[in-house]
């Protein structure tokens, strides 16, 4: 029973690695979309993009009670990386 959870010792080089390791982390949505290899750069309107993620995961986090940072003095919100593989979905 005490080998389900294992502490790797190397860094996990993948996306899914990154957020196992550390679920709670902070991140914008911003971080995200590069976290993730997204093709930012085919994107009409990237900021209109990034908010319309962002109201979408402090929609959810509100409604559920999910600790967040919320946006002030220039920094961008932040949600938990978890989150993220529940509200957004990758690209295939």
């Amino acid at each position: 029973m005490q080998d389900i959870l294992k502490t790797l010792t190397a860094q996990p080089q993948t996306f899914l690695g990154r957020i196992g390791a550390d679920p709670s982390k902070l991140m914008t949505v911003r971080d995200w979309w590069y976290e993730m290899d997204e093709p930012v750069e085919t994107l009409a309107d990237p900021q209109a993009a990034f908010g319309e993620d962002e109201r979408k995961l402090m929609r959810l986090c509100e409604e559920n009670t999910i600790p967040h940072r919320t946006a002030s003095n220039g920094r961008a919100a932040a949600f938990p990386a978890w989150l993220f593989l529940v509200a957004i979905p990758a690209n295939p």
